[in-house]
């Protein structure tokens, strides 16, 4: 699928954006399209099922892509290339090759070397050091779509008004790799949800997502006695998620999901986090495979401390712009930088509704934007 918003300028670049298997991740490589608010072409790429090739070791290259359900990588070649996580991080740097000066964006981490990129866009839970290309945003970029916002408002706000306010959309995720989310956990939830709204005496705007585990409606119904509206997530119905984010008082959302957590956040109402249990990280045997770990932890210990950087630090980072480091993914250091900015707050029965949280400002965002502008003006006048 190709997708091209408005008609091409002279003055304007040629912009491809490189669309993975994620739906959350398209949304950031799209938003951030729409804030530069140029033309652009949207390169939906797939992967064969056995990929497993590591971006260093990738390098430069189409390895790994399904080039026959993949959309077209021909001349004529953009000028700008915005992509998101790591399989296609050498697909963009195979780009640049092709059509020589390309102004190269990354979001997310590439785990490989940082330098081939213009700029690197990142949030917190990957924990990638300070460089001159990388710009670390506290929660992934998000653009809502006004005309559907308005649809779904239309829809949904009859019937969200015959519950009591304060009307709290809650966004369930799912388990990850590091985070539990079975029936234990659910039960759980829906323990501390309803006595959240019995103390509060509002009301609970729930739906689960793709991820949500099998059968949670099942358990949330019987235990929630509050008043509350239940949605479970179908491919296809007619989704009141944004809705939810619009109509909503206050938000929690639980801690799986960054992209969640910055829809809800770009409301600036209070945002709370339902901290989902933490299940470790696997652990590689042997001496070598021990003190790598130790020296990522050690290090992802002390960023969430907000110690300055000693030596061991420094020489980790240096290691980590290279490629040849890889911090591990980190919600729990981006929930506590939430915390610490004043954007959310932990969620527990006894949360408090009554505060104001800081607003996730636009000036940031303008800023990148603003840099971007900059990077494509210079290009353009030194052709």
């Amino acid at each position: 699928m190709t997708a091209i918003t408005h008609t091409p300028t002279e003055t304007a670049p040629r912009v491809w954006l490189l669309f993975g298997e994620r739906r959350g991740d398209n949304a950031q490589v799209l938003a951030l399209a729409q804030m530069l608010g140029w033309d652009y072409e949207i390169k939906q790429l797939r992967w064969q099922p056995d990929y497993d090739v590591e971006p260093a070791e990738a390098g430069i290259s189409l390895a790994g892509l399904d080039t026959a359900a993949s959309d077209s990588l021909a001349a004529p070649w953009p000028d700008v290339v915005i992509g998101i996580g790591y399989r296609s991080a050498p697909v963009s740097r195979w780009i640049g090759q092709q059509a020589g000066r390309v102004i190269n964006i990354r979001l997310g981490r590439p785990r490989t070397d940082l330098k081939p990129y213009d700029l690197v866009i990142t949030t917190p839970q990957y924990g990638l050091p300070s460089a001159p290309n990388v710009r670390e945003l506290p929660l992934p970029l998000v653009k809502a779509d006004d005309g559907a916002m308005a649809k779904a408002i239309a829809r949904w706000r009859s019937e969200f008004e015959r519950l009591p306010d304060p009307r709290v959309a809650v966004l369930l995720g799912g388990p990850t790799q590091h985070m539990a989310f079975d029936d234990a956990v659910a039960r759980a939830l829906a323990r501390d949800l309803q006595a959240f709204a019995a103390r509060t005496g509002g009301s609970l705007l729930i739906t689960s997502s793709p991820r949500s585990p099998a059968g949670l409606k099942e358990i949330l119904r019987p235990a929630l006695s509050a008043p509350h509206f239940l949605f479970e997530f179908q491919a296809g119905s007619d989704n009141p998620y944004l809705a939810l984010l619009a109509l909503g008082d206050a938000a929690i959302v639980t801690s799986d999901s960054a992209s969640m957590i910055a829809d809800a956040a770009a409301f600036a109402r209070p945002l709370l986090v339902y901290e989902l249990p933490w299940l470790g990280r696997s652990k590689k045997p042997g001496l070598v495979a021990g003190i790598k770990r130790h020296v990522r932890e050690r290090r992802e210990q002390r960023g969430m401390a907000s110690l300055p950087a000693d030596p061991l630090d420094r020489f980790y980072d240096m290691l980590t712009r290279m490629g040849r480091a890889r911090p591990r993914r980190n919600v729990l250091g981006l929930t506590q930088k939430l915390y610490q900015a004043g954007i959310a707050r932990p969620f527990g029965p006894d949360a408090n509704l009554a505060w104001k949280p800081a607003a996730v400002t636009r000036e940031t965002q303008e800023r990148l934007v603003a840099e971007i502008r900059a990077l494509w003006a210079a290009r353009r006048s030194a052709r």
